[in-house]
């Protein structure tokens, strides 16, 4: 029979284990006291009476949600099997809400089950309960014992109702949990239907969707906590004439009350430290509030630690503007606030919290279907999944400046009185401490227009300091690149000037040599045919020197070009070489060269300045022509390497010639010097063409590499950074 408790508006459901003797019921309860209450808030009560010490009840409070706001608790019982304590047994079954029959699986206890559930079913009757109406869950226990029963004989033998029945393995909890919330579930049905909640069609389903979100995560998915050994009562009699029946009955009246008083001190240690824990947080929030010198920190403060207090994600804070109106200024874990919806008369459900400044709960399971398709926004919370809304004004000298709302979820469960209160005071402190912060901005507002005027002046004089300092590191900045200028147009009229004298000297000969062959060809009656040929033949040869000397003066044009890299661009490699190789064909093939091109596969393009790329990739190729042996080798080898962790392109030339003298490597690359041709006697050219490529080489990031030593050819290598593939 349903016990309403109105002090603490609890409503407790009764259900008791019952079976033969050493069944499995005390351990089966042990387990469910395990997992259901891991902290030990509860405890479990055992009757010794002076023949035997046998556990025959236990209590354990679940919270499973509300009926018509009253919270729905368990109280579970188990009743000792032995025949000689019947008076206690039917005792503990008086006003039970539902029975888990807990039978022995082995054959050898298959009358005493037998016996046990006739015994069951004479004791109900004794108390007014009809056995075949009261929820009943059978547990077929000890299954893992090799006799074990089979199951479809356990259910004809025992289960005529047709009742759900479960296996379990009370000492290590197989099946347990299953069997106890199956029972818990229907006797929520039972006493819904007593209570008359089936006139309200939702109202059954919404708790048993309440009972499911508290025992489910109780299945099983981890090992049993540790068994607590239970506490012993004992009835103290100074009569010992006592019959059995009275001792026990006596007991069992004694234990009760024992156990209701235990659990209401239970219940008032947790309000303590619950109200403990309330004070330390407004404590708390009232130091952070005092500390507020912005009116953002009151806001946010106010809004995070309140749903941190209420274990709550969802909330709103709105505070009223100039204009009056209600203007949401934080929100948390929702995409809008629900309360600003309008209802049907098109306000706000919020604005009448604002208006009598009275904080407000809304409960989602005590509202009627009615109630809620009257006002869109609780349609809203059902939709979110939410089940309680607190909407708290925030009031300070005696005007409402604002409303906190705080949304809780299923797993929360709805907000209680104590949340409403916690609300409240936490409400009221913010509201001053936003007062006394919008008084201290106004004050600081007031300090900064005295201190603006002053400041403004200053930054006047300030400016015209940092315009002056300004002004003078613009002068010294021209002055330096004035100076690095001449410096350079200095160096570009000394190179001018060597170029124009060594151009001077280069043209002498051939132009001579030209002008002489000319004269005598213009006698060409008078000059035989060899000796034409022959003239000829050396106009060609110094006109191509001409061509030569200048291309080398072309080259000099890199050299005055300003240092830094060059605007980057793709060069096609085949495209650069048939540029490079081309105008030096005649010669490669006049000196019987071997030319071998090695370009790597992939290596499609690299980056930097064609044009400057072929100035100096011709320069080198034509060092290595020049200086190489007739009928010698030369390899122009292209390839990605790795160096330094860093990515780069080696444009290698390799010959077979005479070398560089050791004295001769540190000068090569300087502009106008010209070494010994070991082959001709004299130098050839004009001196620029190793230092336009290290110029180039350089002004694209890189570095020119030489290798060489007499008559063991020479490696020169321009490196380049690689750009993106």
């Amino acid at each position: 029979m349903v016990q309403f408790d109105n002090q603490s508006k609890q409503v407790k459901l009764k259900v008791v284990y019952y079976g033969p003797a050493l069944g499995g019921k005390t351990t089966s309860l042990q387990h469910v006291h395990r997992v259901t209450d891991p902290s030990r808030r509860t405890k479990l009560y055992a009757l010794n009476t002076a023949s035997d010490r046998t556990l025959f009840f236990d209590l354990l409070a679940l919270d499973l949600g509300r009926v018509r706001g009253y919270r729905v608790t368990l109280q579970l019982f188990t009743v000792p099997g032995q025949v000689q304590y019947n008076a206690t047994r039917r005792a503990v079954l008086a006003g039970a809400d539902g029975i888990v029959f807990v039978a022995d699986s082995q054959r050898a206890q298959a009358r005493a089950n037998e016996e046990s559930l006739a015994n069951l079913a004479e004791n109900l009757r004794s108390n007014g309960l009809d056995p075949d109406v009261i929820p009943i869950v059978l547990q077929y226990n000890k299954r893992d014992l090799p006799d074990a029963m089979g199951r479809a004989e356990a259910e004809r033998s025992l289960n005529p109702r047709g009742s759900p029945a479960f296996e379990t393995v009370a000492t290590t909890g197989f099946g347990v949990m299953e069997a106890f919330i199956a029972i818990v579930q229907a006797a929520v049905v039972s006493v819904g239907d007593r209570l008359g909640l089936s006139e309200r069609p939702e109202a059954i389903p919404k708790l048993l969707d309440s009972v499911r979100a508290a025992l489910l995560p109780l299945l099983p998915g981890t090992g049993s906590p540790a068994a607590e050994p239970a506490v012993v009562l004992r009835p103290v009699s100074g009569n010992a004439a006592l019959d059995q029946d009275e001792l026990l009955a006596e007991a069992v009246r004694a234990n009760m009350a024992m156990t209701d008083l235990t659990a209401r001190l239970d219940r008032l240690s947790q309000d303590l430290d619950r109200r403990v824990g309330q004070l330390r947080a407004i404590n708390e929030f009232g130091r952070l509030m005092s500390q507020a010198r912005e009116p953002e920190e009151v806001t946010s403060g106010i809004l995070d630690r309140l749903l941190a207090d209420l274990r709550v994600a969802s909330g709103s804070l709105l505070l009223v503007n100039e204009e009056g109106e209600l203007v949401e200024i934080l929100r948390r874990g929702l995409e809008a606030e629900p309360m600003l919806q309008a209802d049907s008369a098109g306000r706000p459900a919020i604005a009448a919290v604002l208006e009598t400044r009275q904080p407000a709960v809304t409960r989602l399971d005590d509202l009627e279907t009615g109630q809620l398709a009257a006002a869109p926004w609780l349609t809203v919370l059902q939709e979110l999944g939410l089940v309680a809304a607190l909407a708290v004004p925030l009031v300070a000298q005696d005007r409402a400046v604002g409303v906190v709302t705080c949304y809780a979820d299923a797993s929360r469960g709805a907000f209680e009185d104590e949340d409403l209160e916690l609300a409240s005071v936490l409400a009221g402190n913010a509201a001053t401490a936003m007062a006394n912060a919008r008084a201290w901005r106004s004050l600081e507002q007031l300090n900064r227009s005295l201190e603006d005027a002053v400041a403004a002046r200053t930054r006047e004089l300030e400016q015209a300091l940092v315009r002056a300092h300004g002004l003078a590191e613009e002068v010294e900045d021209r002055n330096a690149e004035l100076k690095a200028a001449n410096l350079q147009l200095r160096d570009l009229e000394r190179l001018k000037g060597d170029l124009l004298d060594r151009v001077a000297h280069e043209l002498n000969t051939p132009v001579t040599a030209i002008q002489t062959a000319a004269r005598i060809l213009a006698k060409y009656e008078e000059v035989p045919a060899e000796r034409a040929a022959r003239f000829v033949g050396i106009i060609e040869r110094e006109a191509t020197r001409l061509a030569e000397l200048i291309a080398s003066a072309l080259q000099a044009v890199v050299l005055g070009l300003a240092e830094g890299r060059p605007a980057a661009a793709p060069v096609v490699v085949a495209d650069l070489l048939r540029r490079v190789l081309a105008p030096l064909k005649g010669e490669i093939n006049e000196r019987r060269l071997a030319l071998q091109v090695r370009v790597a596969a992939g290596l499609d393009s690299v980056e930097g300045d064609g044009e400057q790329l072929e100035s100096a990739l011709r320069a080198v190729v034509r060092n290595a022509v020049e200086f190489s042996r007739e009928g010698g080798a030369v390899t122009l080898t292209v390839r990605p390497v790795r160096r330094d962790a860093g990515s780069w392109v080696e444009m290698r030339v390799q010959d077979a010639g005479v070398g560089i003298a050791p004295e001769d490597l540190p000068h090569v690359t300087e502009v106008f010097w010209q070494g010994g041709n070991m082959l001709t006697g004299k130098p050839h050219g004009l001196g620029l063409g190793l230092a336009v490529a290290r110029r180039v080489a350089e002004n694209h990031g890189g570095e020119l590499e030489i290798v060489s030593a007499p008559d063991a050819g020479t490696t020169v290598t321009l490196l380049l950074p690689r750009g993106p593939a």
